[in-house]
């Protein structure tokens, strides 16, 4: 059987990066697709979790280690909203209008406008054994849907040696297509999960995940993931 990978991936060097997984686009999704969803998700990084801690553990037993070589990365990226009141987003970009209306149902009720205390609205049960503030499992926010284009992902990305990047996220013509596309742009080697992306327009998601993405990244499985 062929690889689904375009070339070999070492997980030493993979980034799981969850783009725009937060509680604000995840609730315009019926009840048992958000429930489908978050489970695939947790498979995912409770297996990137498995890895790091492996990993660490041989490490710490190593004279003389490298304190990030060979240890896979978590990024958490999401779209702070309400931050400053949303007045990063421009009125002549069409995002504005969708804005408006998560605004107006109720999606930002407990986000607080407090730039120096962001809502990254990522759901509880994503949040890492022992909370946040692991080295391994990162969060950062950005002001636009392609994480790499208004944020230090980069920086992040760069510092751990990643080659790889493992995308996954909400939703496939936002965040997943322009992150996909910029990720690529800047010779990350992408490979966009299945299970892992959806979008509220089923036939604009067939569409992009069968036809336009493979141009560009690896469309694999769930299983292809948890084989590396």
């Amino acid at each position: 059987m062929a690889s689904p990978f375009f070339i070999p991936v070492d997980i030493a060097h993979t980034a799981l990066l969850l783009s725009d997984v937060q509680t604000q686009i995840l609730q315009r999704f019926p009840s048992e697709v958000q429930k489908n969803y978050i489970g695939n998700i947790k498979t995912l990084l409770d297996y990137f979790r498995t890895e790091i801690t492996k990993r660490r553990s041989n490490k710490a037993s190593t004279a003389g280690y490298t304190p990030y070589d060979g240890v896979p990365l978590i990024v958490h990226h999401t779209l702070p909203f309400n931050l400053n009141s949303n007045a990063f987003v421009s009125p002549y970009n069409k995002l504005s209008k969708w804005v408006e209306q998560l605004e107006k149902a109720g999606y930002f009720a407990n986000a607080p406008s407090d730039p120096h205390h962001p809502h990254y609205g990522i759901p509880a049960e994503l949040t890492p054994p022992g909370s946040w503030g692991n080295k391994d499992e990162i969060v950062l926010g950005k002001l636009q849907p392609n994480c790499f284009g208004s944020s230090d992902l980069v920086s992040y990305l760069r510092a751990r040696g990643v080659r790889h990047i493992v995308l996954v996220g909400l939703t496939t013509m936002g965040s997943i297509l322009g992150s996909a596309r910029g990720g690529a742009d800047l010779d990350f080697h992408i490979s966009c999960v299945e299970e892992g992306i959806m979008d509220d327009d089923a036939e604009v998601h067939k569409f992009l995940m069968t036809k336009v993405l493979p141009k560009f990244v690896d469309v694999v499985d769930l299983q292809d993931i948890l084989r590396l």
